[in-house]
């Protein structure tokens, strides 16, 4: 399953938003949304979150590098139910880590769906835009 997309939505007064129906289907029931990299949330699926949560598990806790990951990623998730009206809570404590205070972009980005504050996304995308073609000229398969 993979998501794909650029979509625009409005956090609602109790911190709730209505989630892209293209991205709503591919979604279970129950979702992990954590802190992510870049300054976005990540959503995914439970048995998803469960597989990123283990290969991080995998980092060597002897190296003070892989315990500052872990904490960061793991000790900023949370559980989540989507609701009757396809909507999810945000924590309070992630949007404050994402800088969310209104307007939303939720991106689908292969094995994950990122929630970005849309200022941060735009300047995200304009300062990347200018390096995308000579980046991936670089990339090498895993």
């Amino acid at each position: 399953m993979i998501f794909l997309g650029t979509f625009i939505h409005n956090l609602d007064d109790k911190n709730r938003i209505v989630l892209p129906a293209k991205l709503l289907v591919k979604l279970t029931k129950k979702i992990v949304i954590s802190k992510g990299f870049d300054g976005c949330l990540e959503l995914r699926n439970e048995g998803d979150f469960e597989q990123y949560a283990n290969s991080l598990m995998k980092l060597t806790q002897t190296k003070k590098d892989s315990r500052i990951v872990i904490r960061q990623l793991l000790a900023n998730a949370c559980d989540l139910e989507i609701d009757t009206s396809k909507r999810i809570l945000i924590p309070n404590n992630l949007l404050v880590e994402a800088n969310i205070n209104k307007e939303i972009i939720i991106i689908g980005v292969g094995d994950k769906i990122e929630l970005w504050d849309k200022e941060t996304y735009n300047k995200f995308k304009k300062d990347t835009d200018k390096t995308f073609e000579k980046i991936a000229e670089n990339l090498e398969k895993e």
